[in-house]
């Protein structure tokens, strides 16, 4: 029963999160919002809301193991397992002028959550100078707005903003509803056993909270919008650093759990993204060693 109910979580936490989006998507283009809202707030977050409820949940049942093992085994996943399949699927490009805002802004994420961990609490200040920051990139990004973008909306009937309003609401309760499932199943999976739930946090659920970056990095990757797959995953990583342990900050202060050997991986992982960077492109090969890389962590874990 506790398998389902784990499997029900992450159904419940990525189909949640899909309906926010998608949802929340139609509501701002309905109410006339600017491109940052549509682009940053709903679309640039949106995948990342399943780590920020599920790392949230964890914090409130205390297991603080397991909220920061999801922050670090996502951004482990993002890279090494989404962008490796992107790149075997088809050679990621990388922008440069994108790449030398948005790497920095990466390296300083990696930067500011070693300092958290050698520091070795997560208080109210801390939250609020990470979510500051987060804000800051947002405007860095966006100073000067583009001009509206075709995201694939049909113009099919008419839909009463009330009941976009309505779909956004339900994509949140079901955001929160799959995260209590996800982290009650698992924390009782780990106990019985005998799995560290650090562990657990930085495998099973860092990967099911990835869904949503899996699905759009995979689907770009199959129309060659492979641009568009490597800035979902670094925007992603930023924000699961600074947006969600910026909230664990705010909501729950607790000590940090010294998972430095997996801090390290994902150090590893940011500093290989930068290097491709540098070169402009992720190539296939790069992608299948990531992967490897990936697969191999896991086995180390367990």
């Amino acid at each position: 029963m506790m398998y389902l109910l784990f499997v029900l979580g992450l159904a419940f936490l990525v189909g949640g999160g899909e309906l926010l989006v998608n949802s929340g998507v139609k509501l701002a283009k309905k109410l006339h919002l600017s491109p940052l809202v549509i682009g940053i707030v709903l679309m640039g977050c949106g995948t990342s809301l399943p780590e920020l409820s599920a790392s949230i949940t964890a914090l409130s049942n205390g297991v603080p193991g397991m909220a920061f093992g999801n922050i670090i085994g996502s951004n482990i996943s993002n890279i090494l397992f989404i962008l490796g399949l992107s790149a075997l699927l088809s050679p990621v490009r990388i922008g440069w002028t994108g790449f030398r805002r948005d790497g920095l802004f990466l390296l300083m994420s990696a930067f500011m959550m070693g300092l958290v961990m050698w520091f070795g609490y997560l208080d109210t200040v801390i939250g609020i100078f990470f979510i500051l920051f987060i804000l800051g990139y947002f405007v860095i990004c966006y100073d000067k707005e583009p001009e509206p973008e075709d995201l694939h909306l049909t113009r099919r009937k008419e839909i009463s903003v009330l009941l976009y309003i309505a779909l956004s609401i339900l994509g949140i309760a079901t955001i929160i509803y799959g995260a209590d499932l996800l982290i009650a199943s698992a924390t009782k999976i780990a106990r019985i056993w005998g799995v560290n739930e650090s562990v657990l946090g930085l495998t099973l659920i860092a990967f099911g909270t990835s869904l949503p970056e899996l699905t759009v990095s995979i689907v770009a990757a199959i129309h060659k919008h492979t641009s568009v797959a490597y800035g979902n995953i670094i925007g992603s990583n930023i924000a699961n650093i600074f947006l969600i342990m910026g909230a664990m900050g705010l909501i729950y202060p607790t000590p940090v759990p010294p998972l430095w050997a997996s801090f390290w991986v994902m150090v590893a992982a940011t500093i290989a993204i930068i290097i491709c960077g540098v070169f402009g492109k992720i190539p296939r090969w790069v992608g299948a060693l990531f992967l490897v890389g990936y697969i191999g962590y896991v086995c180390l874990l367990f």
